[in-house]
């Protein structure tokens, strides 16, 4: 925002950030709070991960979507349920990484499955 002109807007913007995040991680925020937070992060992961598995479905490839970052998000959102649950042992932290872990799985999938499909290619009208 400073190149832009709006520094104020920029230096306020981390101010109230810094604001907020202070007063999430302290212990003034009730564990009610927080788990809601941490809840409502699964429909984020859903739905942006099925609209992008719908898209590769419609266009029939997965276009330029790069198959070592796809299999290290799901081998890593694999290895995130291991380590919630050693470590933390909360149901709610490994189910949200147990739905990533399938969500990713289904983009590894579609990588596997269209594998050497190329995009078409489109022809320019003269």
């Amino acid at each position: 925002m400073h190149y832009r002109g709006q520094t104020v807007k920029g230096v306020a913007f981390l101010a109230c950030y810094a604001l907020v995040l202070l007063v999430l991680l302290s212990p003034f925020t009730p564990l009610a709070v927080v788990t809601l937070l941490q809840a409502s992060n699964v429909p984020a992961v859903v739905v942006g991960k099925l609209l992008q598995a719908a898209t590769n479905y419609c266009n029939g490839h997965t276009g330029q979507l790069s198959a070592i970052t796809v299999f290290l998000l799901f081998g890593g959102s694999l290895t995130r349920i291991f380590t919630s649950i050693q470590e933390t042992g909360d149901p709610l932290m490994a189910g949200v990484f147990v739905v990533s872990s399938l969500c990713n799985g289904l983009i590894a999938i579609q990588v596997l499955f269209y594998w050497n499909t190329k995009p078409p290619h489109k022809q320019k009208e003269q």
